[in-house]
C-alpha cells in the first residue's frame, strides 16, 4: 500500500526529472504522504518558501486556546499540537528558522551551480528534519537515477491494472517493465502516487 499522495501545490506533471519526498508528522499520528516536483530545486524551494515559514512563523505565546483557533486541525489534533509545540521556546523556533532557511539557500545555490548530487537528498533531509518541528521528511527520490528505489516503496503501477487480465481466462500476465521514457508510463506512475491503493 502507499501513502497518500498529492501534486505539488503548483500542479506539475510528473517529469523525467521529478522529485518525490515522504513525509509524516511528528506531533500528530497521520500517516505518510507524499509530494512530487518538477525537479529537486523545487523541493527545495517548497521547504524554504512554504514549510519552514509555515511551520516556524506563527510564534505560539503560551495560550493554548489562541494556538488552538490558528490552528485547521480537529480539537484532539490541536491539543496533541499544542502540548508538542510547547517543548519549544520561541528562541529555539527563532534559531531553527534562521538556520534552516539558510542551510536550504545554499543547497539550491549548490543544486544550481552543480546539477543534481546523490549526496544531496540526504543534506535535504538532515536539514529539514533538524530545522521544522513537526514535518518529518523520510524520503527524497530524484528521477531517473532513484526509479528503482521509488518503484521499490510504492511498487509498479502497472501490476493488478484491470487491463492486463487475459480476456479468455482472467489470468494477469505479468506486469511489463516500468520505463520512465514509455507513453503513459509517468502518467501511470504519477496516478499511483496521487491516488495509492486502498
Amino acid at each position: 500500500m502507499t501513502p497518500e499522495c498529492k501534486v505539488a501545490p503548483w500542479d506539475e506533471a510528473l517529469s523525467p526529472t521529478s522529485c518525490v519526498i515522504f513525509e509524516s508528522s511528528r506531533a500528530v499520528s497521520m500517516g505518510e504522504w507524499c509530494i512530487f516536483f518538477a525537479d529537486f530545486g523545487d523541493a527545495v524551494c517548497f521547504f524554504r518558501h512554504l514549510r519552514i515559514p509555515e511551520e516556524l512563523e506563527t510564534l505560539w505565546t503560551g495560550d493554548s486556546n489562541e494556538l488552538a483557533q490558528m490552528l485547521p486541525l480537529s480539537t484532539v489534533e490541536s491539543s496533541g499540537w499544542s502540548h508538542y509545540r510547547a517543548r519549544f521556546s520561541n528562541e529555539e523556533i527563532r534559531r531553527r528558522r534562521y538556520e534552516g532557511e539558510r542551510a536550504l539557500d545554499r543547497l539550491l545555490e549548490r543544486f544550481v551551480r552543480e546539477g543534481y548530487q546523490a549526496e544531496m537528498a540526504e543534506k535535504l533531509i538532515e536539514v529539514v528534519n533538524t530545522t521544522l518541528i513537526d514535518s518529518d521528511l523520510r524520503d527524497v527520490y530524484v528521477l531517473p537515477g532513484d526509479l528503482a528505489r521509488l518503484l521499490a516503496h510504492i511498487g509498479n503501477p502497472f501490476a493488478d491494472c484491470d487491463f492486463m487480465l487475459d480476456e479468455e481466462d482472467g489470468a494477469a500476465p505479468a506486469a511489463p517493465t516500468f520505463d520512465l521514457n514509455a507513453q503513459g508510463h509517468r502518467e501511470a506512475l504519477a496516478e499511483r502516487l496521487i491516488e495509492p491503493e486502498p
